[in-house]
């Protein structure tokens, strides 16, 4: 889940857990709450579970949490408290999930991970980072910032010891090493033979402020401003937070042991999704967080959220349930791959209990229902080289109809590559109801590559119940090779709309 995913986001009111207090701040320090709220950060701020934190490019901060871990995170950095509960003993239900979407921080571990170590994880977009008791200081560098360090994650540890994982490997640090993965598929992490030049040793961390009461934190060398154009990401200031879990499922949706699954099973996953609402069809797609795509598309431990950061919108169920669900699975050269989705909604008329979607700076709107399908993503490295012909349904959604209503299905489907671009799609489809509709390619004239057909999507021109239809549709390679593609389409007539999302392998 870098990072939809994928990347899933609760539009309901967060439930307050306490994860720790800021001990010192200084500079532009902030917290991002999933409801989508902002505020800044002073000492004795308590920070929450589900939280962001956000430093600017000469701010830092340090947190004390719960179980007496320490956590100082350095400049221009973001760090997104996933899980982090501890009732005062180790009992095994300690939980603590830490995920570094870019900058670097340090940390003590405290009672978290002392007993039970699995229960305690540093995750980012190319990697988990495990603890043994540890003074340690993770790092990760986006592609964007190529300037100050090779892209991928870091973990220099000062004592005690830990793991950096991925799905091809994994490599033991020991005090005074370096860790590296690299944001490349494929990578097994390394060693490095020294320190980078972006990360140092730190001076211990106190607990305490000192006698003046000064909220002066350990002076640290952070990674700069780089290049804040490029590394801001307004989108991201919105509720698109990669995903957000739903707080009254984050202990059960989000375990240790699914984390460690998710590096090996779900390494990154691609989504599309779609809605109706007033009469006009909405579909994209999505890449989503390293969480099990099982989780994110399933009952009660389904927290959806769909972003598309190329329209700054956002789905968030919030406490809208599942409709009706289901899966499918492809083999992709003897990996069955598995295809799940979704939909959300109750209708406008069950106690308010509808999907939202919202717009960076907008208050967006309530579509009834909305559906959404996931698979794991093929590596970008294996998309430009994809070709044939995807015509073998694998799984679909019901349709979505601007009529209110949920069902029928897809009734076929073809998708043809040449060398990582579409060059042809065609889609017939059946409402609840009875009515037809089928269209193809309206823009295929030149191929589309398959990095454009997801984020952009493709225009569709065909026919519905009401003679001519016009639309869009968008879609992604899923499984290792790439032998499945999955794929939102929305479409309109003069009279009526209609969204629906459907699976194919070769």
């Amino acid at each position: 889940m870098g990072a939809l995913l994928l990347a899933l986001a609760s539009g309901g009111a967060y439930a307050s857990i306490d994860a720790g207090r800021v001990q010192f701040v200084f500079g532009d320090s902030r917290a991002l709450a999933t409801n989508g709220a902002e505020r800044a950060l002073k000492k004795g701020d308590v920070v929450h579970e589900g939280d962001t934190v956000i430093t600017g490019p000469s701010a830092s901060l340090q947190l004390l949490m719960v179980d007496d871990a320490m956590v100082a995170v350095r400049p221009n950095s973001r760090l997104r408290i996933d899980t982090y509960r501890f009732q005062g003993k180790e009992d095994g239900s300690e939980r603590g999930v830490l995920h570094l979407i870019k900058g670097a921080f340090r940390s003590i571990t405290g009672a978290i991970g002392h007993t039970n170590k699995k229960n305690y994880k540093i995750i980012t977009d190319t990697a988990n980072i495990g603890v043994r008791g540890t003074d340690h200081e993770p790092a990760y560098l986006l592609p964007s910032q190529a300037n100050v360090g090779d892209p991928g994650t870091y973990d220099l540890v000062n004592s005690g010891g830990t793991y950096i994982a991925t799905p091809w490997g994994s490599v033991d640090v020991s005090p005074n090493q370096v860790g590296y993965a690299s944001s490349k598929p494929g990578s097994v992490p390394v060693l490095l033979e020294g320190v980078p030049g972006f990360m140092r040793a730190s001076p211990p961390m106190a607990k305490d402020a000192d006698a003046s009461g000064s909220d002066q934190p350990e002076r640290v060398v952070g990674l700069g401003s780089d290049n804040p154009a490029s590394l801001e990401e307004p989108w991201l200031n919105s509720l698109a937070l990669s995903y957000l879990t739903d707080p009254t499922v984050v202990t059960t949706s989000l375990t240790m042991d699914d984390v460690d699954a998710t590096m090996n099973t779900n390494f990154s996953m691609a989504g599309v999704y779609g809605d109706v609402t007033g009469g006009i069809a909405r579909n994209g797609a999505f890449q989503g967080e390293r969480v099990p795509v099982e989780n994110f598309l399933a009952g009660t431990s389904g927290a959806l959220a769909a972003t598309d950061p190329n329209s700054k919108l956002i789905y968030v169920r919030g406490p809208a349930p599942m409709v009706t669900n289901g899966s499918g699975t492809f083999d992709d050269n003897g990996t069955q791959v598995a295809v799940n989705w979704g939909i959300y909604g109750t209708g406008a008329a069950v106690n308010g209990h509808t999907v939202k979607d919202q717009y960076t700076g907008g208050a967006g709107r309530k579509p009834d229902y909305m559906q959404v399908m996931g698979a794991l993503a093929t590596p970008d490295a294996v998309t430009s080289t994809l070709s044939g012909t995807y015509s073998t349904m694998v799984t679909s959604t019901p349709i979505i109809a601007s009529t209110g209503s949920v069902g029928g299905q897809v009734d076929s489907a073809s998708i043809v590559l040449a060398n990582g671009s579409l060059t042809s799609y065609r889609v017939a489809a059946t409402e609840l109801g009875g009515g037809s509709w089928s269209a193809s390619c309206s823009s295929c004239a030149s191929p589309v590559p398959l990095a454009q057909f997801a984020a952009s999507g493709i225009g569709l021109s065909g026919t519905g119940p009401a003679g001519s239809a016009s639309g869009q549709a968008n879609g992604q390679a899923v499984g290792p090779t790439g032998q499945g593609i999955i794929s939102s389409f929305a479409l309109q007539d003069s009279a009526s709309a209609i969204t629906g999302s459907f699976a194919v392998s070769k």
